[in-house]
């Protein structure tokens, strides 16, 4: 039976998955006042751990949306952030990877966290719920999908239709969206296969004083597997990766489950099985992802290995992309060619992430091999190299968009995690608006904000803001961040848009806001 949204008329966005990313997506597009149906084929959300991490730079998306302090009552302690290699949790300890050092210190007004996905998943649905103004239907597949010019509608197994402006997809790695637009994906489909066990049980004999990511456990006894805390009491993950030369792995049994964490604790423990997963390992990347009025965001998007951490957090970071260019042209303010930046801007980081997680990946075999063959002088070495992986500062913060939704000109040097370059993330920094000092990373979203050396030199942007119907914020900053320039324009996610030179004024402003929005005011 035909279904249409409950609600209001006005601008409305079907999202296609009810994961964290998808409900990033409704979170965001509540903030910007647009009605959101958001379609999940579970009938509730997973309580599986899966991802463990939460990046430095969706930890400030976090704490801009208020979300910090309910992941912080739920996140490890911050010592958390060291891989622990023994034969097991019982027996030798063989190395550990080195602690984060102090030379990136400043960059951000927060940090990673480690909190698993299930927490973050209930954190951003009661988010979304406070909200208000999404229908969330759980236990809905979606299997059909149709587009015209003006709308999109989506058919669900049951028969109903939901018609909308816009669909994001963000059901995953299988994505049935996908699957129905024809979008193909390229690159490493099957590196392997993953089987996840998930189980309560008192490790603290064991691991009291040994906080760390995770345990990597077997290496030299020829069975290794990864015991990490999800809860920092008594609920663990343990992981065994299988080859991907053959046909998917059966999930192991509760009993081949127990002996799998016997093994790697190296003790005869009783632990209680609460989940088995097993799922493939791949890195790719959608070759599209726009079809019309239909945008691919998270695994629809893009899979990684899990040895990294940015599945989620890219994912997180593709909605915040794109719900701000959905919300300008849905209230006319900008033109349709706005969204194709989501495509141009996003696609980089993911292949991007893909190949840094790839890598990491293959590190991790390499410090196995090592471990194996006694080998210190390699391990030594593999485990320097594994400090970048803890930390990722560059990799989370320093990424920039070449094309896109920026404005052309020169790019001053310096590193864009202490200056202004064009596409890329604003640099933290304490920034004044309306006589209120705060940090840049969390202040400078959800508006188009211009951020000056002097602000009364920029008086009249305002104007030129409401020109395009935009409420232009001005923010007074310290000169060095600006690297010599007098302003920069940062987009609603924290993107540096334009940089301005000395001759420039409230005029070059004007044009460069005509060209982001592809109108004339």
């Amino acid at each position: 039976m035909p279904s249409a949204p409950s609600g209001s008329p006005g601008p409305h966005v079907t999202v296609v998955g009810g994961g964290p990313v998808g409900l990033s997506a409704a979170l965001l597009l509540r903030r910007a006042g647009i009605r959101c149906t958001v379609l999940e084929r579970d009938t509730a959300p997973s309580p599986h751990p899966k991802a463990r991490g939460v990046r430095t730079r969706t930890m400030e998306l976090f704490t801009r949306w208020g979300l910090a302090g309910a992941l912080d009552a739920r996140a490890l302690p911050a010592g958390a952030n060291q891989f622990i290699y023994c034969d097991s949790l019982a027996g030798a300890e063989i190395a550990r990877s080195p602690r984060p050092d102090d030379r990136h210190a400043g960059v951000s007004v927060t940090g990673p966290r480690r909190v698993s996905q299930d927490v973050v998943q209930r954190v951003l649905l009661d988010a979304v719920r406070r909200a208000g103004g999404v229908d969330l239907r759980w236990g809905t597949e979606v299997t059909g999908l149709r587009q015209s010019a003006e709308q999109v509608t989506v058919t669900t197994r049951d028969g109903d239709r939901v018609t909308a402006d816009y669909v994001i997809a963000a059901d995953g790695v299988a994505s049935t969206v996908r699957d129905l637009l024809g979008v193909a994906v390229e690159g490493e489909g099957v590196l392997g296969y993953g089987q996840s066990i998930y189980w309560h049980g008192d490790l603290s004999r064991w691991t009291r004083g040994r906080l760390c990511i995770q345990f990597l456990t077997g290496h030299r006894l020829g069975h290794p597997a990864s015991i990490a805390c999800v809860d920092g009491r008594d609920r663990w993950v343990t992981m065994v990766t299988r080859p991907g030369g053959g046909s998917r792995p059966r999930p192991p049994d509760p009993g081949e489950a127990v002996a799998i964490i016997r093994r790697a604790v190296g003790a005869e423990i009783d632990p209680e099985i609460i989940d088995i997963t097993t799922w493939r390992i791949s890195a790719c990347v959608a070759v599209r992802w726009r079809a019309g009025r239909v945008f691919l965001a998270g695994d629809a998007a893009h899979s990684f290995p899990p040895t990294g951490g940015f599945g989620m957090n890219t994912g997180v970071q593709d909605v915040d992309n794109l719900v701000w260019k959905l919300a300008l042209v849905l209230r006319g303010l900008a033109g349709d060619a706005l969204l194709d930046t989501y495509e141009t801007e996003r696609i980089g980081v993911a292949r991007a992430n893909a190949a840094w997680s790839v890598a990491n990946g293959a590190r991790f075999r390499e410090i196995g091999a090592a471990i194996a063959r006694g080998d210190d002088t390699a391990l030594h070495r593999l485990l320097e190299e594994q400090r970048d992986h803890v930390e990722a500062v560059e990799q989370d913060l320093a990424f920039g968009y070449g094309a896109g939704a920026v404005a052309e000109g020169e790019v001053p040097d310096g590193t864009p995690l202490r200056y202004a370059r064009p596409g890329h993330r604003f640099p933290e920094t304490p920034v004044v608006i309306d006589g209120e000092r705060r940090s840049s990373t969390v202040a400078l979203g959800d508006r188009f904000t211009l951020v000056t050396r002097r602000e009364q030199e920029w008086a009249a942007a305002r104007a030129e803001g409401e020109r395009f119907g935009l409420d232009l914020v001005l923010a007074a900053v310290d000169p060095d961040v600006l690297h010599g320039r007098p302003a920069a324009l940062v987009r609603p996610d924290g993107i540096v848009a334009w940089l301005a030179h000395p001759a420039d004024g409230p005029d070059r402003l004007r044009a460069v806001l005509g060209s982001l929005l592809g109108r004339r005011p």
